[in-house]
């Protein structure tokens, strides 16, 4: 995708499953997003959200406002908010693109320590 930053290459992560939240491949710090929030996929060279029957939702902005969103594919500049945190899907597709990169499909990755707070467990690569 040209003049998006970062800069991801879709066919890395085509067909893989990421999860969205406290506990997954694409961490959000935030106490209201769920442990495993939402799945980001691409599938066919587009970008696919699905909330994982999250507690306080996954939400997209249609025609100017915050709407909860179910599941469905996304445009990458789009904006998410998940947890109370915005991203744009780009910057998830990142994230994901780098731990695809370093992944080598069955790697258990542990939550390391952040400075005053707990490892709150391991996930699995998908």
């Amino acid at each position: 995708m040209k003049n998006n930053k970062p800069n991801v290459n879709l066919e890395i992560i085509e067909g893989r499953s990421f999860i969205i939240g406290r506990e997954g491949h694409i961490y959000i710090d935030s106490s209201t997003a769920s442990k495993q929030h939402a799945e980001l996929r691409v599938i066919d060279g587009r970008v696919h959200l699905r909330d994982l029957k999250s507690t306080n939702g996954t939400y997209l902005v249609k025609d100017r406002a915050w709407v909860r969103f179910d599941r469905g594919f996304v445009d990458p500049r789009q904006n998410v908010a998940i947890g109370g945190k915005i991203r744009m899907v780009m910057e998830l597709l990142a994230v994901a693109n780098d731990f695809a990169v370093v992944d080598d499909g069955d790697t258990e990755i542990e939550i390391m320590e952040e400075p005053g707070r707990r490892a709150n467990g391991a996930c699995t690569g998908r």
